[in-house]
């Protein structure tokens, strides 16, 4: 499928989703899939109860409406973009996992709460996040159109596959890239506390600055468009991505994939970041 995935419920934060996910189909010259799941099934508690038939047709007429809405708003946002839409009987997490198997990128949209009506919030975005084969966009907010591209480095070939995905984000953006490694979890004011000098963090420092540089000459070279800033300190490393990305458009980072308790497989920094971002994360699979 060459087209964006994304999934809607007639929320705020769907509609901030499909903005975003059009922009971006716009700048990848992508399709773009509007789907919105409706789930009609009883639970386990009320295995016996029927749902009378005017209410899944009520409930399947709210999704209908949702990506009908979701159509109009992108194509007022990117009408150079052929836009298709879906509605499914089913797990809204199983749907857009099922549909979205070849799709180059998937797109939720998250409020950091729960609620009645939010079929995309917390447990679907995670779910979707962490469980689908390719790309994963979670927005919690438009982000700031000229704002930079912000990115993790710590070496591993998770952190590879995101820094290649945010240069690639950078340059389709205009936009520059904020990277930022973190060689210790504690602070330089912690690290102090234990014994270590200034002059000694000063040098880690430094010597973690020359590492950075090598492991980003690469993609400098395949993106000579791309202006980097190179942050490097001692800090725990989701607040320093997150501090970073204060007044940012996007964050990548990475995901391992493995298996794994639900939620579990995007490692503690993506999900710290996903829960506390103010702009849209992507995450990228090795």
């Amino acid at each position: 499928m060459n087209a964006i995935l994304v999934g809607v419920d007639g929320s705020d934060a769907a509609t901030s989703a499909v903005r975003w996910a059009a922009k971006a189909a716009a700048a990848e010259h992508l399709d773009l899939k509007i789907v919105s799941a409706y789930d009609a099934s009883t639970s386990d508690y009320a295995p016996g109860l029927i749902i009378p038939q005017d209410v899944i047709d009520a409930i399947r007429q709210d999704a209908s409406d949702a990506v009908h809405a979701a159509a109009e708003v992108a194509r007022q946002v990117a009408p150079g973009v052929s836009v298709t839409t879906s509605i499914v009987d089913g797990d809204a997490a199983r749907v857009l996992l099922e549909l979205g198997k070849d799709a180059p990128l998937i797109v939720v949209g998250t409020r950091h709460l729960g609620s009645v009506k939010g079929l995309f919030l917390g447990s679907v975005s995670i779910n979707v996040a962490a469980h689908a084969h390719g790309r994963v966009a979670i927005v919690a907010g438009d982000g700031i159109d000229d704002g930079p591209v912000v990115v993790g480095v710590d070496g591993s070939p998770v952190s590879d596959a995101a820094v290649a995905e945010a240069f690639r984000q950078a340059s389709l953006r205009n936009a520059p890239l904020i990277a930022v490694h973190t060689w210790s979890p504690l602070d330089a004011d912690a690290l102090h506390g234990y014994g270590i000098s200034r002059e000694e963090v000063e040098r880690m420092t430094g010597d973690s600055v020359e590492v950075l540089a090598e492991r980003l000459a690469g993609y400098s070279q395949d993106y000579p468009d791309v202006r980097v800033e190179r942050r490097v300190l001692p800090d725990e490393p989701a607040k320093a991505l997150l501090d970073a990305a204060v007044g940012a458009q996007l964050i990548v980072v990475g995901s391992r994939g493995r298996g794994g308790f639900r939620g579990l497989l995007l490692g503690s920094t993506s999900q710290k970041v996903i829960h506390n971002a103010l702009c849209p994360v992507m995450v990228v699979r090795t």
